[in-house]
């Protein structure tokens, strides 16, 4: 009996080949697009919830600041959830690469592939699925890309909300005073975690590497590859 490692492998112009191609190449752009459509999802969700926040707190001024603080973590929770996503978009679209790079453009025009071996690549990523990052450096990203400025901006409104109610705060000392949370949380505590937040966060974006770097698909080609060599 042929066992599977002795088969051969397909043809590229055979219509076996190409029509199963087309149908895995079709799969992958609907992954594709579902991914981007939930992350545009998140980040809508997270923009709602600062303006919803912001225009309801400062509105009113028996409404308490550390509403805008549970805004905070909101988009804390939103960010997380938008890195994992990003990861799933992020590995669809190194699938996606495999097949442009090595079969659709093989079809076009025959010549030397810069993948030669994108099928061994690609059936060892469908039998084994391998994510190209990491979860924090996915969080990283997306904090650079949208959510810095929410995080930014509902930390301004906090500060204005602190400055005018109940009435306008004459000194940094009343100011200051504000930034208890009833008779539980002190004000200096919250002064400090408020700022640990927006450090880390800050620190997280500036670090991030660049999306070129992240969407260089030939870099990551090396790394899987070597993962990948044959024994």
């Amino acid at each position: 009996m042929t066992t599977p490692e002795a088969r051969p492998e397909a043809a590229l112009d055979s219509t076996t080949f190409v029509t199963a191609m087309t149908h895995l190449y079709r799969g992958e752009m609907n992954r594709l697009t579902v991914w981007r459509q939930r992350l545009d999802v998140t980040t809508n969700w997270a923009v709602i919830v600062t303006t919803a926040l912001s225009t309801f707190t400062l509105g009113n001024a028996d409404v308490p600041h550390y509403t805008l603080l549970l805004g905070l973590a909101l988009i804390a929770i939103s960010i997380m959830i938008e890195g994992r996503r990003y990861r799933r978009l992020h590995h669809c679209k190194w699938r996606v690469y495999l097949l442009e790079s090595g079969f659709f453009a093989e079809q076009l025009h025959v010549g030397r592939s810069s993948i030669p071996d994108w099928r061994r690549l690609l059936a060892a990523d469908l039998r084994h699925s391998h994510l190209l990052i990491s979860w924090m450096v996915a969080i990283r990203f997306r904090l650079r890309r949208n959510y810095l400025l929410l995080v930014y901006f509902l930390a301004a409104v906090w500060l204005v909300k602190l400055y005018i109610h109940p009435i306008g705060a004459d000194s940094l000392a009343v100011l200051l005073s504000r930034l208890h949370v009833g008779e539980v949380v002190p004000s200096w505590l919250v002064g400090l975690t408020v700022l640990a937040f927006i450090a880390v966060v800050t620190a997280l974006a500036a670090s991030c590497p660049p999306a070129a770097r992240l969407e260089d698909w030939t870099a990551h080609y090396d790394r899987v590859r070597d993962r990948h060599a044959p024994k």
